[in-house]
């Protein structure tokens, strides 16, 4: 999300983000009003990811060149000071391309003012039923994903390009790819038609949450943000947890469920120390929540609270009752008889290695 020409522009990241986090797209509404800056957050894991997602894209791209393909490669022009024209420049020369009928355009870039669109590579098909507007050919998109799995944020940012696309060569494709990484990866077909209308969907309600009829971007904004899977790879995600620390906000208890953390706000137990401190049983129980869940949730909160105030880190051994035997398989049973030079070696080693 950035301002170009004087107005927003929107990516395929923007609309996943959205779909992952709403508080995200608040925050980046802030940022284009003025009212907050963007954190700047160096994390080395997503700098490797980014290493190894550019090879996997420039492999894909040697086994197309590979095949005999004529591969047209898209650069934004640096030269190019003003934003828009260099967009509207690498957007001219991608359908130029197309025109031309070149088998591989790589990096392909659309921009129509509003959305801007970068697909890693557009595939010629040869097909009279379906010619575009240039002839009895047409495109469709492809795009690299280090995955081991086609995972739903790629499909949706694929039909951000594929939506594009049609747009620019008068026709839908009937496909689109997915080029998944590790060593069991490879081309991955989907039918366009089974996204195209989820896609739309989710586009209308991003169109609503940032359009004109939007409410005024606040900073901070009225959402919260919740812990998500997203968090792991967003900017902000150092600004929220902090704002959660702050509010001592019950994700900060061990183990708990975003719909056991959500029947509790209900009930007016909206914080670490509240949890903590509750009292136990419920009347009436939690919805979808067992009394047992939710005494080992409170059981949690408890001892970190207590560690908390303490200034300790506290923790409590679950034993068998008196006479009953130690279960060998589970926990700390699980572990060999002690013997004399023991060495516990801990090691971190590169998440992505291998495969």
């Amino acid at each position: 999300m950035q301002l170009i020409d004087g107005s927003p522009v929107y990516s395929a990241t923007d609309l996943v983000g959205y779909l992952e986090c709403e508080h995200l797209t608040a925050l980046e509404r802030a940022v284009l009003a003025g009212l907050a800056e963007r954190p700047h957050v160096t994390d080395p894991e997503l700098d490797v990811l980014r290493r190894r997602g550019e090879q996997h894209e420039r492999r894909y791209l040697a086994e197309l060149t590979g095949e005999g393909r004529s591969v047209v490669e898209i650069t934004l022009d640096g030269s190019i000071e003003d934003r828009g024209e260099q967009l509207r420049a690498a957007a001219a020369e991608t359908e130029r391309a197309m025109a031309a009928g070149s088998d591989v355009i790589y990096q392909a870039t659309f921009f129509d003012g509003t959305w801007r669109g970068h697909a890693d590579f557009l595939l010629r098909v040869n097909d009279p039923d379906r010619p575009s507007q240039w002839g009895p050919y047409h495109y469709e998109v492809a795009d690299t994903k280090l995955a081991r799995h086609v995972k739903a944020s790629a499909v949706l940012q694929i039909c951000v390009y594929v939506d594009m696309l049609t747009a620019v060569q008068g026709i839908e494709p009937a496909a689109l790819h997915v080029v998944l990484g590790g060593s069991a990866g490879g081309l991955r077909t989907l039918r366009v038609a089974d996204y195209m209308a989820y896609y739309r969907a989710a586009r209308a309600r991003f169109d609503a949450a940032v359009g004109p009829e939007a409410p005024a971007a606040v900073y901070p904004p009225a959402s919260y943000p919740e812990p998500v899977d997203h968090c792991d790879v967003c900017r902000w995600r150092v600004v929220c947890a902090q704002r959660r620390r702050d509010d001592d906000h019950l994700s900060l208890v061990a183990g708990i469920s975003r719909r056991q953390r959500r029947a509790l706000v209900d009930r007016g137990v909206a914080t670490l120390e509240a949890l903590g401190e509750l009292p136990l049983p419920v009347t009436p129980p939690l919805e979808r929540t067992s009394a047992s869940a939710l005494e080992r949730v409170r059981e949690q909160a408890r001892i970190q609270l207590e560690g908390r105030r303490a200034r300790d880190h506290r923790y409590e051994l679950f034993l068998p009752a008196p006479g009953e035997p130690v279960p060998v398989d589970l926990g700390l049973a699980a572990l060999p008889e002690p013997s004399p030079g023991d060495l516990f070696f801990d090691i971190e080693g590169d998440p992505y290695a291998g495969d």
